[in-house]
């Protein structure tokens, strides 16, 4: 690309960034001042060059480096290549930060400053737009499950047991996480999108039948709640779609039991724009209103375990294309700080991008 292919690209980056900031004008700022502990959800594409990556002073405690879509990275990890491409600068708007070895010197760098990096994914059989599915997957039949039964659905199966291996989902996922604790130090296992519970995005009242599974699902989280402990890490995973207890234990996640058998942290998932009003619109259950009550009764439900509630502070993504409005993110901001332990922003990706550019 010549110089002023360069420019144009830079420019237009900036225009995006500045119109997202239009619709959500919140700043750190804002979101220190409840004092609750703030995770934020992000991929490479969030990060300057190494040595520019100054967050604590904003009121960062830990960062999930989330690979949505494809678990590429994560389930055919071996050993570290410094020079090979993780694949997770999806998001941007950096495009700086790409090798395992930039990983390494971020994870280093934000270390030095006490913050927590947490590593997460999807449980997710292929991207329904690219139609791509990884060869590790495609080859185990037993994940695809969901699929055969429903063929809009593109959730992995995590209950299922591997073959050839002959061995569980678990603990292939802790094995692999083991890896990535000897070669980067990563201090927790983040379960994203499709790991709690049966779900079907597109139709949120599907799988509601599946209590019955509830015991396999409490024992899934057990295996790596038990094995990243040993390795004196921590257990994070996003609820059943944002469901309060009730409905979540009817899908099989029994939260309750999930936080007895070890999870620390359960994020419920709180998007009364990218949900309410954008991709679940026609649902019942995702309005501000829903989130609220929702949150509420998932703090109430785990008082008195060790597992710390959390909910989704929408910050938007260029991305995914969605665009909170500010004043329902600064209702979540005002109202939330009473009812949860803390906060997941997602995406902070643009956020990162306008406080380290």
């Amino acid at each position: 690309m010549n110089d002023k292919g360069i420019f144009y690209l830079h420019f237009f980056t900036n225009i995006c960034i500045f119109v997202l900031y239009m619709f959500t004008k919140i700043t750190t700022k804002d979101i220190q001042k409840d004092g609750l502990e703030t995770i934020a959800c992000t991929d490479l594409g969030a990060y300057n060059n190494i040595g520019k990556n100054f967050l604590k002073q904003h009121g960062i405690d830990a960062v999930v480096i989330m690979e949505d879509r494809l678990p590429d990275f994560f389930l055919t990890y071996n050993e570290y290549e410094p020079h090979k491409n993780t694949t997770l600068n999806r998001h941007g708007p950096f495009k700086l930060l790409f090798n395992q070895n930039h990983l390494k010197e971020l994870i280093n760098e934000l270390h030095e400053q006490g913050i927590k990096v947490y590593l997460g994914f999807w449980g997710q059989l292929f991207d329904p737009h690219k139609k791509y599915c990884l060869p590790w997957i495609d080859k185990h039949t037993e994940l695809w499950r969901l699929h055969a039964e429903n063929n809009s659905n593109t959730d992995l199966d995590p209950l299922v047991t591997l073959m050839p291996e002959n061995t569980s989902f678990a603990q292939i996922v802790l094995n692999q996480f083991r890896k990535f604790k000897r070669d980067f130090d990563i201090d927790g296992l983040f379960l994203g999108d499709g790991l709690n519970g049966y779900r079907l995005f597109k139709d949120p009242s599907q799988y509601n039948d599946q209590e019955k599974t509830k015991h396999k699902w409490t024992r899934f989280y057990k295996t790596l709640a038990t094995g990243l402990h040993k390795l004196d890490c921590k257990l994070l995973a996003y609820d059943c779609m944002g469901f309060e207890p009730d409905t979540a234990i009817m899908h099989g996640a029994d939260y309750r039991s999930q936080a007895e058998a070890g999870l620390d942290y359960l994020i419920v998932q709180t998007y009364p724009c990218a949900w309410g009003k954008k991709w679940l619109k026609n649902f019942k259950g995702f309005d501000f209103r829903s989130c609220t009550k929702n949150l509420e009764a998932t703090k109430t439900k785990l008082k008195k375990t060790k597992c710390k509630t959390f909910y989704t502070l929408e910050m938007g993504d260029n991305v995914e294309g969605w665009k909170p409005k500010t004043s329902l993110t600064k209702k979540q901001l005002k109202y939330f700080k009473s009812i949860s332990d803390g906060k997941l922003i997602v995406w902070a990706n643009n956020l990162f991008y306008k406080l380290l550019k």
